[in-house]
């Protein structure tokens, strides 16, 4: 399911929306539902009453602009319904899955213009039907509703993907940074005195 986005009136949350969704399900029937990944990062009461009732077995980050040109970052939740959290005492599976292999075009927008996706696919669904942890894309995590349900939370980073060329990009755009910041502060220092 897809709930509507942004609603205004707080019974409108978009969590209310996946609860209704699960409430509506038979015990152990499984919900799945694209929500924005602020739902899952914010606290908001309807996390715990979601808990409360049902389990959070999945939670997966998506592009960033996979609604392209909308600009809302979202992510999928999957849920047990009728089996409350606490009591399934299980972690949940968190899968980093911004990379799809798609590509913006002007023309078509978001489309898979190198043929990757279908492997691509392969692989995700191969790990979260099998709950594979892989650094820096899954991970398995205990969570309660006072947690962020997102992948970014809790993925450890892979370091031996780091190299010496980026590890040399990153100090000097910080350095870039800090000199452009100090110019900054010296012609502010300037103005004040003239």
């Amino acid at each position: 399911m897809n709930p509507p986005f942004s609603q205004s009136d707080i019974s409108q949350h978009e969590l209310y929306f996946v609860k209704h969704m699960l409430d509506c399900l038979q015990p152990s029937g499984i919900g799945i539902a694209v929500v924005p990944m602020s739902c899952v990062i914010s606290p908001h009461v309807a996390k715990a009453e979601l808990l409360k009732l049902h389990t959070l077995d999945a939670v997966m980050s998506l592009p960033d602009d996979i609604f392209y040109p909308v600009g809302v970052v979202v992510c999928i939740v999957v849920f047990t319904a009728h089996k409350a959290h606490v009591t399934s005492n299980r972690k949940t599976w968190f899968g980093y899955w911004k990379n799809d292999g798609f590509v913006k075009t002007k023309q078509k927008g978001r489309t898979d213009l190198y043929g990757r996706w279908p492997s691509i696919r392969e692989r995700l669904v191969e790990m979260f039907r099998n709950r594979e942890v892989h650094a820096g894309e899954s991970v398995m995590h205990m969570v309660t509703a006072d947690d962020e349900w997102c992948a970014e939370a809790y993925l450890e980073t892979d370091y031996s993907k780091i190299t010496q060329a980026d590890f040399e990009k990153v100090v000097r755009n910080y350095a870039i940074f800090k000199m452009l910041g100090s110019v900054d502060a010296i012609e502010e220092e300037i103005d004040a005195e003239s």
